[in-house]
């Protein structure tokens, strides 16, 4: 199992993927079953209460309520109040200016005839009276229900009538309203429904069908305005104050009327008459809520545990949990923003209810799974450390994890001796299968070959040879790398178990010093039989040849020059054989000072061949750790080489600088120049040529460059024919421990 707890080679990979179908299986089943019988009802009205509350808008002025309350049966006298007062106050909200009336009181009984005909006259006069209607029982029937409309004559006066039937949910709340109800073969639509149909300029704004039952935002009690009416009835409202108006008639007072929980700022009680006017709002503006079929609940639940089970298969427990909350969230996000966004509602409830189930029933799986096979393992490793009665803990499964990490300590313990043996080998040590791809490396390989291990197309080794500049001379059975290194190559063939072929181990052990040495020793008897050679036979063959010289005194001074340049050949050697041989002595170390005074050493030199010597030194003290003798010398080698192959009159400058902790020192000459041969390897060690000062072996430059690298520092030499030499010194002012070849 690919990020599981375990692996398929462990357990049987057929069992897992039966194991894991079946009980997706049973998850899709029971959220069939869920979905089918509305078991989670109680959640899913919670939800959508939720959901609806960031649904509706706030509510205008434009739709008021008259309210026949304690006030107007005080005022008026008890109900019910004759026809003629009805009348009256149809003829008021008129005379007002209401652009409609609902007057959602039920006018069933007859009373006087001259009352029922002031009333009908009244509302004939409007033109904009819609009256409610109701059901009762079937007469002679055990079910069924049959309409019950108003007096004739007040259906005739009227605009049109509708019913006013509200069915509560299972749980008592009123979250829905039928804008038709079929009964009998006739449709009889809802009074808000009739209102909008027959009213001017408005419409019934509902994209589902009119058999269904869309699910009203109620606004929290109160929130619509609402007049007395007796305040109406007698006059007392402002003019202006219903004109233009939907209006809507009904009983508030307490013991009248019908009174309904509703889920506004959770759950309240509302008069019937504000349940219609929030009806009215929100079928009105649009804001009507679809209840989505319960094929879409399912394809929910069966979606989002699909998901789960992709998490289960491909995740361990810990990110399994993160996926279950994260799809639970997700769950109830989706279903809460889709009321306001779309103005559908999918209930949620058989969905958490799935996932919640899930997670526990695929990990007790899992962690059944896990124990069986803790045990098979524990038993093959150790035999007789694996035994089921070893281990310590408070249950099985934590002795046998107990068990499996005393046996996992075990071997992890050999393979980390094994690992820091050859990690601390001298040597490079690689392992390449059989393709040639690397499979590991010691800490010397991964310096001779930085960046192979982090390398994403997993290159072979003749492609990391390239790449870092290293040939192999197979006839020697040798690697040399770009950097001078020479390594002698050994390998040797094993089977690699389950890789279908054989792999390789490549060693390769440093021969650098001894290369080095042997060079060395080449050079030098180079050195001895030549260069050091030369001078001495000068000597001879001047003393010999005094009868060619014009004067005594110029031939002393030619054999004295021929000696001081041996002397001079001599001292170079044993300085560049003692930096060999010993480690620098490091201290902190004043370096203006230590410029100054190799400036005034160098001083006569330079006076005596008419050059000037310019510094450009810090004006603060600069502290560095360095050994104060080496670059003493180094600085002497520098500039006396410059004043000594400087033209008369030219100038030597010598720069000191700090910047981001590394110390800088550029020493410039007017001179002409390293010759074209020279410029190949500035600091061979025996590179010997001629200047106008007499031959050089170069025995200064190399002690130079040796004197830099034993601070961690570089040196880089800028020359060329009539445009002077410029060697730029960069050194660290607190480096770490010194390296040596």
């Amino acid at each position: 199992m690919t990020g599981g707890v375990f692996s398929t080679r462990g357990l049987s990979a057929r069992r897992l993927i039966l194991e894991w179908t079946i009980l997706l299986l049973c998850g899709c089943a029971l959220a069939a079953y869920l979905v089918a019988g509305e078991q989670t009802y109680r959640f899913d009205g919670r939800m959508l209460d939720l959901a609806t509350s960031l649904a509706r808008g706030e509510p205008d002025d434009s739709v008021v309520i008259v309210v026949i309350d304690e006030e107007s049966l005080s005022r008026i006298g008890a109900w019910p109040w004759p026809r003629e007062t009805h009348a009256e106050l149809v003829n008021r909200l008129d005379n007002a200016g209401a652009r409609q009336i609902l007057y959602d009181v039920l006018f069933i009984e007859p009373t006087s005839q001259d009352a029922d005909t002031r009333l009908a006259e009244a509302m004939a006069a409007s033109g904009k009276v819609i009256l409610p209607h109701t059901f009762v029982p079937q007469p002679n029937a055990a079910s069924g229900a049959v309409p019950e409309f108003p007096l004739p004559r007040l259906v005739a006066a009227a605009q049109g009538i509708g019913h006013v039937g509200a069915n509560p949910d299972d749980d008592g709340v009123l979250r829905r309203f039928e804008p038709v109800i079929e009964s009998s073969g006739r449709s009889f639509p809802h009074m808000v429904y009739t209102a909008l149909q027959q009213g001017e300029g408005e419409q019934f704004q509902w994209w589902g069908s009119v058999e269904e039952a869309p699910i009203v935002p109620f606004f929290s009690p109160g929130s619509i305005p609402r007049v007395s009416a007796a305040a109406v009835i007698a006059g007392e409202v402002p003019a202006g104050f219903l004109r233009d108006r939907t209006v809507l008639v009904g009983a508030t007072a307490q013991g009248m009327g019908d009174r309904y929980s509703v889920p506004s700022e959770g759950v309240g009680t509302m008069p019937g008459v504000e349940t219609q006017a929030n009806f009215l709002i929100a079928a009105r503006d649009g804001n009507l809520v679809r209840d989505a079929s319960k094929i879409w609940q399912a394809i929910l639940a069966f979606g989002v545990l699909l998901l789960l089970f992709a998490a289960f298969w491909r995740l361990d427990p810990k990110r399994g949990l993160v996926a279950t909350i994260v799809l639970l969230a997700g769950t109830f996000a989706l279903t809460v923003l889709l009321v306001p966004l779309a103005g559908i509602w999918v209930a949620p409830g058989s969905t958490v209810l799935v996932l919640l189930l899930a997670y526990p029933l695929w990990n007790w799986r899992r962690l059944t799974a896990v124990s069986n096979y803790l045990d098979r393992e524990a038993e093959r490793l150790a035999p007789e450390a694996g035994k089921p009665g070893t281990g310590t803990g408070f249950d099985v499964v934590a002795r046998q994890v107990d068990r499996m990490r005393n046996l996992v300590r075990t071997v992890s313990d050999s393979f980390d001796f094994m690992r820091r043996v050859i990690e601390l080998a001298p040597d490079a040590i690689l392992v390449l299968d059989r393709k040639g791809g690397l499979q590991m490396m010691n800490q010397r390989a991964e310096q001779l070959f930085p960046g192979w291990a982090t390398a994403t197309d997993n290159p072979v080794l003749e492609e990391m040879l390239l790449y870092v500049g290293a040939t192999i001379d197979r006839e020697k059975g040798e690697l040399e790398t770009a950097t001078g290194e020479t390594f002698l190559l050994a390998r040797a063939s094993f089977d690699m178990a389950g890789e279908g072929g054989e792999g390789e181990i490549v060693a390769l052990r440093d021969i650098s010093q001894i290369r080095r040495r042997e060079n060395e020793r080449k050079q030098m008897l180079e050195f001895l039989s030549h260069d050091m050679r030369s001078p001495q036979v000068a000597i001879i063959g001047l003393a010999g040849r005094d009868r060619e010289c014009d004067t005594g005194d110029d031939r002393f001074t030619r054999i004295r020059a021929q000696a001081e340049r041996t002397l001079k050949l001599a001292d170079d050697f044993v300085q560049i054989a003692r930096l060999e041989e010993a480690r620098p002595q490091l201290e902190d170390t004043e370096l203006v000072a230590l410029v100054e005074e190799a400036v005034d050493r160098q001083y006569s030199l330079a006076r005596k061949a008419e050059m000037t010597i310019e510094q450009v030194l810090p004006e603060d003290p600069v502290f560095a750790w360095v050994d104060a003798s080496l670059i003493a010398r180094l600085l002497d080698n520098l500039l006396g080489n410059a004043i000594k192959y400087g033209p008369a009159g030219s100038r030597v400058s010598i720069h000191l600088a700090e910047e981001d902790g590394r110390i800088e020192i550029d020493i410039t000459d007017e001179g002409p120049g390293l010759p074209p041969e020279r410029l190949v390897d500035p600091f061979a060690r025996f590179g010997a040529h001629e200047t106008k000062a007499g031959p050089s072996a170069g025995l200064g430059l190399t002690f130079v460059k040796r004197a830099v690298e034993l601070h961690n520092g570089t040196i880089s030499v800028d020359s060329g024919p009539g445009v002077g030499t410029r060697f730029v010194i960069r050194i660290p002012q607190d480096h770490g421990p010194v390296e040596s070849d």
